[in-house]
């Protein structure tokens, strides 16, 4: 059989056995093109836009596909198939925003939102996200020490201290920090304190296209946002996490053996006293531990003042310095990884004075066990007060995986062999 354009057509049965590949094909295409994600929202004509070139883009990949393999297939079927994708989608696509709007509509699939700040960005975002009520996004109120008035709109339901009280009375799902004025501490603070609840949090940090009206509702959510809700399902994540510590551990201790003998005698040799120290540290959910380290300051120093700041250091040791600058004094922590205290990636452990000291927002640190490692480390190490930067230690907490402790350790090794900030 011979089509309008003089190609033959294989029997159907062919491009029966083919749907099953050629489907995987289309979802994987859409799938990169961004048509799954549902915190990716587009208006209807750009979803139009999108979803035909995505059809088009199976249908190319399906004809290489074709040609490789030399399978032979009808033209006009091509043709088809094309047309028919692009209105067939389309036509479920629409009909499900259909829907959607008319369960929205009826209160069912709205995301309330909070947002904190009433100044210039907080009200040019509200007016931003009130241009897509469609999609479900309901701002119940703005949160601001400065107004007590109506802004846009939109009622100011309070200052910083009611956005718990104010989330739970609302079901807030989503609250956006839009204040421009408020530090990091405070934002930090604010979030810890929102903990218990099923929200999150998302941080404006494109104040200035939202200033100049460039922003749409794709790059809103696209804000980056910090997820503060208990994260579930990390067993597995904490299972293989102590198995790598304990292997990794094990091993070290003996391939380093001889070197530990060596930097012993070396630090007996150069100055009096003890070559391995012990000294009190805080670990997880707050718990003290003796920590193992190296002697890198003279016998006499205080064991519980702060690190040395600079290269020049009169209680720093000459074996001392050297084992600073390559962290080879922090090698007996291998003995606190394998008992358990410590972790081989994680915040580094402070002493007991200065966790005192921390806040409510910084006593999260301690809901991990401590590392030999972390994110300070290869940031900046030294050159980055360790009390003073937490923030590191808070990412790495609410972003922790098996990958990201691979890219730290191997990020580690490389700022070691530099000696990048260290002293």
């Amino acid at each position: 059989m011979r089509n309008a354009l003089g190609q033959g057509i294989q029997p159907l049965e062919i491009y029966v056995s083919a749907m099953p590949v050629s489907f995987l094909i289309m979802i994987v295409v859409f799938y990169f093109f961004g048509l799954y994600e549902q915190k990716i929202r587009i208006n209807s004509v750009s979803e139009l836009y999108t979803v035909t070139k995505a059809i088009l883009m199976t249908a190319v990949l399906l004809m290489a596909g074709s040609f490789l393999y030399k399978y032979d297939y009808s033209r006009g079927f091509v043709v088809i198939f094309i047309l028919s994708g692009i209105v067939f989608l389309n036509m479920g696509r629409i009909m499900v925003r259909m829907i959607r709007l008319w369960f929205i509509k009826r209160g069912k699939g709205v995301t309330s939102i909070l947002i904190v700040g009433a100044g210039k960005p907080g009200r040019k975002l509200a007016e931003q996200i009130e241009k897509y009520y469609d999609f479900g996004y309901r701002i119940v109120g703005f949160i601001d020490d400065k107004v007590n008035q109506e802004k846009a709109g939109v009622p100011v339901l309070g200052g910083i201290k009611d956005v718990v009280k104010q989330s739970t009375l609302h079901n807030i799902d989503v609250i956006y920090v839009a204040d421009p004025t408020l530090s990091y501490e405070a934002i930090l603070e604010l979030m810890v304190d929102g903990e218990h609840l099923n929200v999150q949090f998302k941080l404006v940090s494109s104040l200035y296209e939202i200033l100049a009206g460039k922003i749409d509702i794709q790059q809103i959510e696209g804000i980056p946002t910090i997820d503060i809700r208990p994260k579930k399902g990390l067993w597995w994540y904490r299972l293989v996490k102590r198995v790598m510590d304990i292997i990794v551990s094990f091993f070290g201790l003996i391939i380093l053996s001889p070197l530990w003998l060596f930097i012993v005698v070396a630090i007996r040799i150069d100055s009096p006293g003890k070559a391995l120290l012990k000294q009190k540290r805080v670990g997880k959910n707050g718990t003290t531990f003796m920590m193992y380290k190296f002697r890198t300051m003279k016998q006499d120093a205080d064991l519980y003042a702060k690190a040395p700041k600079k290269n020049n250091d009169d209680r720093v040791t000459a074996v001392g310095s050297f084992l600073r600058k390559t962290s080879l004094d922090e090698l007996p922590q291998l003995i606190n990884i394998i008992k358990g205290d410590m972790s081989l990636v994680g915040p580094r452990p402070e002493m007991p004075f200065i966790v005192k000291g921390y806040s409510k927002w910084q006593r999260k640190r301690l809901e991990v066990k401590p590392g030999l490692t972390g994110l300070w480390q290869i940031l900046g190490r030294k050159d980055l007060p360790l009390h003073e930067n937490i923030e590191y230690d808070f990412y790495y907490i609410q972003n922790q995986s098996l990958l990201l402790d691979l890219v730290i350790i191997f990020k580690t090794i490389g700022a070691v062999i530099t000696g990048k900030g260290a002293y």
